[in-house]
């Protein structure tokens, strides 16, 4: 049986993209791993510009997401990143070995830096070119390792950072002892719903761009009918000369369940219009028993608190037996 971790940083509503492609696997896999970690990774969600006054809240509402959407605390252990202070105490084990030149050449550092530079946010210049961006995957693989865990629910895009990870603990292992799993990557159908607005890019948690788990049925509606479109009238499986449209299909396909052949031979003689009316009404429907749970605990905050602190003490007690074997194989205890 595996041990499993993955997080999230808790920067705006979660929405479907989030969901497909990471809760939905949490899900799945929580129910056969020998140890479940899921964490809203407020550490991470610092290294970009963000609101201080209203940050607390933002993580309280990921892991309300989390729970609606089916996390377990019986079966997983559900944490604040920065609860558990060995995160950060491995990251900086951890770059005492890591090579400037494998973080550089990372593509996801480059566009980070870009898009802070392009946000336009006020005290953006602050976060240009901050150690915390170059230096995230060197947490992420903390995040990771910290409790042994060997199977990380990912997207595509994070591949490159768990490889770094797996060098890092096997250069750990050489160096000192053999204390680090390899880790594999679990990368799911789902894993990159698109922009409703941009299909060249990955659904965002603002604006249009996305469908927020919380959004009630009339704004979903709205979106939906200002989803961008391609040219022509089929509604056909065709990404490379109708990603839009492509896009839509697969995010109805993995809401429904049903096959994306059937949904095109419904669709065969109707509009773009009646299109996007079914795709909302399945969107609707499904959505509707997480906002029902969310309500719930958005009403029983202490309940919700309970889970966590119960979740983190857990978390600190294999972290601590772990890092105690960390530290000894490097010699600093």
């Amino acid at each position: 049986m595996s041990k499993v971790f993955s997080g999230i940083r808790p920067s705006g509503k979660l929405h479907l993209g989030n969901y497909l492609g990471a809760i939905k696997n949490w899900i799945g896999l929580q129910n056969n791993a020998e140890q479940a970690v899921f964490a809203v990774v407020d550490l991470h969600g610092i290294t970009t510009p963000y609101d201080p006054k209203g940050f607390q809240e933002g993580v309280t509402d990921a892991v309300i997401d989390f729970l609606a959407a089916g996390v377990d605390p019986s079966k997983s252990l559900l944490i604040r990143q920065s609860k558990v202070p060995q995160h950060a105490e491995l990251m900086w084990l951890f770059s005492t070995i890591t090579p400037l030149s494998w973080l550089e050449r990372l593509p996801n550092y480059r566009e980070k830096v870009s898009q802070v530079e392009q946000s336009g946010v006020i005290n953006a210049a602050s976060y240009q070119n901050n150690l915390g961006l170059l230096a995230y995957p060197v947490l992420m693989a903390a995040d990771i390792l910290l409790y042994k865990s060997d199977l990380v629910p990912v997207g595509e895009d994070q591949l490159l950072h768990l490889n770094l990870a797996n060098e890092i603990g096997s250069k750990f292992n050489s160096l000192f002892a053999p204390v680090f799993p390899n880790i594999k990557a679990h990368v799911m159908q789902g894993a990159r719903v698109m922009s409703l607005q941009d299909p060249t890019k990955k659904m965002s948690k603002t604006g249009d761009d996305g469908i927020a788990l919380s959004d009630d049925p009339d704004l979903i509606v709205s979106k939906i009918k200002k989803a961008v479109t391609d040219s022509g009238k089929e509604v056909k499986y065709d990404p490379d000369n109708k990603p839009a449209i492509a896009n839509l299909l697969e995010i109805y396909h993995l809401l429904s369940g049903q096959e994306i052949s059937a949904i095109e031979d419904h669709y065969a003689n109707k509009t773009y219009s009646q299109f996007k009316d079914g795709l909302a009404e399945v969107v609707v429907e499904f959505l509707k028993p997480f906002q029902t749970r969310h309500t719930e605990l958005k009403n029983n905050i202490g309940s919700v608190m309970d889970i966590l602190e119960t979740s983190e003490e857990k978390a600190r007690a294999i972290a601590t037996i772990n890092m105690t074997e960390i530290k000894h194989a490097m010699g600093l205890q």
